[in-house]
């Protein structure tokens, strides 16, 4: 018994001192992480591309570090531009756009190739109210913008003749792409940024920035909650609060963009299956896992009839705000 006690009393000993060195522990662990989420400050940036201003704002230890950290982000964000800009006659979109009609096969960047097939899904899922071979389109309505006319139904007609997704055609074996209708022409303006948005977090959050916001054009995409906000980033839609983190927001509607020619307005964004514009305004909002995803989503719901939208909405689990 007397051993059996002193056993016990040693054991207890044991355990008290342990048990107090785990909560000395865990105290010092939450100290530390205090210390190092209070030490963070925040930062903002600016730059333009894409036919946008590009702002991005984090949270870092130091400005040196976030200064380094969004540098890279806004490099990556110009590679990106080389890649998919449709004005630019020297991007690799536009070089693959030229061997359209030939029967080559083009190989292509990675993130040609990833962007491509992340289209080539959204405009299968919405039944092609999304769809980046509408370039035709897009190319014959900036000369009737500048000319103030509308497009003939010939035009339209011709235009229409050159899109759909089953006239991309890829070869896995060596990332490589075929375009197998002349005077196909390639418009990521309803995916580029929020795919953009998406690249440029992976380089903050590989170079050690934990909480960050980019914002381009009605793009958004944040990342963990700012040190000085745990819920997450407050955004204002339509004057209602949304604490968000790890998500993509977009908005897509012609309270801004659009082509007025009679005293008539029509929506930037073009009906791949009607050649024009909507004429009746309105806007919408989505918010979703990622950049990439809320940019798509809020263009094809934007052109889609109500139920077919909410239809994909759920399936996709998307937040939609009208």
């Amino acid at each position: 018994m007397v051993v059996s006690l002193q056993t016990t009393e040693i054991m207890n000993i044991f355990f008290s001192r342990n048990t107090t060195k785990k909560r000395n522990s865990f105290f010092g662990l939450f100290l530390f992480l205090s210390l190092q989420l209070s030490a963070q400050k925040r930062f903002e940036f600016n730059h333009p591309q894409m036919g946008t201003m590009f702002r991005v704002v984090v949270y870092a230890p130091d400005s040196l570090s976030a200064k380094n950290a969004t540098q890279k982000a806004f490099i990556r964000l110009d590679e990106l531009n080389l890649t998919l800009s449709d004005y630019r006659e020297d991007s690799e979109v536009n070089t693959l756009c030229r061997t359209a009609g030939s029967g080559d096969y083009i190989k292509v960047s990675f993130d040609l190739w990833n962007i491509l097939h992340e289209s080539v899904k959204a405009a299968k899922l919405s039944d092609g109210s999304f769809d980046v071979t509408i370039g035709p389109l897009t190319q014959l309505w900036r000369r009737m913008k500048r000319q103030k006319q509308l497009p003939t139904p010939t035009q339209i007609s011709e235009a229409k003749a050159k899109i759909g997704i089953e006239k991309i055609v890829f070869n896995r074996v060596n990332q490589s792409v075929m375009l197998n209708t002349k005077g196909m022409r390639l418009d990521f303006g309803g995916i580029g940024k929020g795919f953009a948005e998406d690249k440029m977090m992976k380089i903050l959050k590989e170079n050690g920035i934990k909480s960050a916001l980019i914002e381009a054009g009605g793009n958004i995409v944040v990342s963990n909650s700012p040190a000085d906000s745990p819920k997450g980033w407050e955004i204002i839609i339509k004057n209602e609060k949304y604490f968000l983190k790890n998500s993509g927001i977009s908005t897509s509607g012609d309270a801004y963009q659009f082509v007025e020619i009679d005293g008539k307005k029509y929506a930037h964004i073009l009906d791949p299956k009607t050649g024009i514009g909507f004429a009746e305004p309105h806007q919408i909002s989505i918010i979703a896992k990622n950049g990439t995803a809320s940019d798509w989503v809020s263009t094809a719901l934007y052109l889609m009839p109500n139920e077919k939208g909410k239809e994909l909405a759920k399936k996709l689990k998307v937040k939609v705000i009208r």
